[in-house]
């Protein structure tokens, strides 16, 4: 089932389904660092997939995947800038200084185990042994 976002309540409905995950495609922050800077980043997981642990009315955190640590999500600021386009969400980024920069997350569901397992048998039930039970 393909992820389409189109608002916040879509977002935290895509959030509470199991196996939800986010994934950060682009941060145009890290993007403009030094490659030590960016290096450093990828050491401590910016780009690793996240899974959410809670959420309240005001925000989620999350856990990421191969490190013991959260990360929240606040979304109380305001999201009227945030932008929904199929599976993605871009978060702008607000600092005092420099060039407004974003998060880009890609939302990502797991493929479910229940629809492989049924094309499976469907497909078995068409052979010759499967027709004739108890041969």
């Amino acid at each position: 089932m393909p992820v389409v976002l189109r608002s916040l309540s879509d977002f935290k409905k895509f959030l509470r389904k199991p196996g939800a995950t986010l994934q950060i495609v682009q941060n145009t922050f890290v993007d403009r660092q030094d490659a030590a800077s960016q290096a450093a980043y990828r050491r401590k997981g910016l780009y690793e997939p996240r899974t959410l642990r809670a959420m309240s009315k005001k925000a989620a955190i999350f856990d990421v995947k191969g490190h013991d640590t959260t990360v929240w999500l606040y979304w109380d600021r305001g999201t009227r800038n945030w932008r929904f386009s199929g599976d993605t969400v871009t978060v702008p980024l607000h600092a005092t200084l420099g060039p407004p920069d974003a998060v880009v997350y890609r939302c990502v569901l797991p493929e479910t185990g229940a629809r492989r397992a049924q094309r499976r048998p469907a497909a078995a039930s068409k052979s010759p042994e499967a027709a004739r039970p108890g041969l």
